[in-house]
């Protein structure tokens, strides 16, 4: 048996795909990207600290969880506009 996730209905994920443009790169960025990284971050370093200072390691996350996260919006939006061409 094949498993089967729905993520909705294609014009579910168009109107969702829409109101993530609408809000724009910015908030995307720091509700989903930010959010993610720091949570991640914080995370890994309670289950194992790593050898240099703390500082150092929130600078290390938010960079890298920035660059995650406009990544993400890059995919996003490409799949968006994939999706409105198959429309």
């Amino acid at each position: 048996m094949k498993l089967k996730i729905s993520f909705g209905t294609p014009a579910q994920r168009l109107a969702r795909w829409e109101r993530l443009q609408k809000a724009g790169m910015l908030r995307f960025v720091l509700t989903r990207g930010l959010l993610f990284g720091v949570m991640f971050g914080v995370g890994v370093y309670l289950i194992s600290p790593p050898p240099q200072p703390w500082y150092s390691f929130v600078a290390d996350v938010f960079v890298m969880s920035l660059a995650w996260a406009i990544a993400m919006w890059f995919v996003t939006m490409w799949q968006y506009r994939r999706a409105q061409k198959q429309k």
